[in-house]
């Protein structure tokens, strides 16, 4: 879930987040769980085959058998352009420190590269 709304509803697996300390793995029977998230890429192993997205900082919540994230951006890597994102970190570094702090930009920075490497390693990788 997003503030713009779900991004997948569906059955799954098995599923792995970044949580703010690290990867963490849930299956079915899991106990309970609240996390922080973290940066980095969510894995669904749906009946279709795995489906990767790119999460960025939220909360991931486990209760009854279900996985409930949220989170302020959530990004299918079949939906990222490796060119684009190449423009961004460009566009990135041109942007001058009057208009967007050091920190603010080595942020952006670690979700657009964690975007890239998502796209790098599981574009086109969906598997039955």
């Amino acid at each position: 879930m997003t503030p713009d709304g779900s991004t997948f509803d569906g059955d799954v697996t098995y599923a792995s987040f970044p949580a703010w300390d690290g990867q963490y793995g849930v299956m079915a029977g899991m106990s309970p769980l609240l996390d922080r998230l973290g940066i980095g890429p969510l894995r669904l192993d749906t009946s279709e085959g795995v489906r990767w997205f790119a999460v960025e900082e939220g909360f991931a919540h486990v209760r009854d058998n279900t996985l409930t994230i949220l989170s302020e951006s959530v990004h299918s890597v079949d939906d990222l352009s490796h060119g684009a994102l190449q423009d961004a970190l460009r566009e990135l570094d041109s942007i001058s420190d009057a208009d967007m702090s050091s920190e603010e930009k080595a942020a952006q920075r670690v979700r657009l590269n964690a975007r890239l490497r998502l796209i790098e390693t599981h574009s086109g990788t969906r598997s039955a």
